[in-house]
């Protein structure tokens, strides 16, 4: 079972994300990260304005802002969980930036253009 967590959870490419996480079978759904939806519930969890919610995982499905996305990711790095993004806005400057500030794994990061 891999522990997900989602950073933008309340949002609607993010609740997508957080439901199918908690309906797939070798997933589990642990967190949920969004301080515009802080309080929400989605697919069974309590939304958090909290970053450290997202330690509780393995691996953390990024769908925020494009303006968050960089700093999160730096959070995400500091606690050690694998990451997926899915937010959108990622020029050839801007993969540079997180690949110098992410370094290598574990964990790893998956930047994917078109989710």
């Amino acid at each position: 079972m891999t522990l997900i967590a989602v950073s933008g959870a309340g949002g609607r490419m993010g609740r997508l994300v957080a439901e199918t996480v908690a309906a797939t079978p070798d997933l589990e759904l642990v967190a949920g990260f969004d301080p515009s939806h802080a309080g929400a519930v989605v697919a069974g969890i309590v939304i958090s304005a909290d970053p450290t919610v997202v330690g509780e995982a393995e691996v953390v499905v990024e769908f925020t802002v494009p303006a968050a996305v960089l700093a999160n990711l730096a959070t995400w790095r500091a606690h050690g969980v694998h990451a997926v993004v899915g937010t959108s806005g990622f020029d050839t400057a801007r993969l540079e930036t997180l690949r110098t500030a992410w370094g290598s794994g574990p964990p790893n990061c998956l930047v994917v253009p078109n989710f």
